[in-house]
């Protein structure tokens, strides 16, 4: 029982990634571009790996009898794909903020000060 209570407890820390992928599935959906492809890669890469951290890992490390080498290989592994994950959905992120913000300026931009 207490095995089960743990394991959904450790379930809870996927809603936000899985939330951050579905609304970049939905962004990508409605509107094809780089940043959305971008942050789709990146969000879903993020939640598989979360996936594999808080379930995946501790069913392998119990049934398995691991060894303290291999399963820091496999976290060293999965740290590098985290991170290239992460990068990929911060480049994406940033280019679509820094579309948004450009946008702003050139709407602004089109407005002239009056003089009076």
């Amino acid at each position: 029982m207490n095995s089960i209570l743990s394991t959904l407890l450790s379930l809870v820390s996927i809603i936000s990634p899985c939330i951050v992928f579905g609304t970049c599935c939905f962004f990508l959906a409605k509107k094809s571009s780089v940043e959305a492809i971008l942050m789709t890669i990146g969000s879903g890469i993020g939640l598989l790996v979360t996936l594999f951290y808080s379930v995946l890992m501790p069913v392998l490390i119990s049934s398995q009898h691991l060894a303290y080498t291999e399963v820091s290989q496999y976290y060293s592994i999965i740290g590098i794909i985290s991170f290239i994950a992460s990068m990929c959905f911060a480049a994406g992120f940033f280019i679509l903020v820094y579309n948004t913000v450009k946008k702003k300026n050139i709407i602004h931009d089109q407005f002239p000060k009056s003089n009076d």
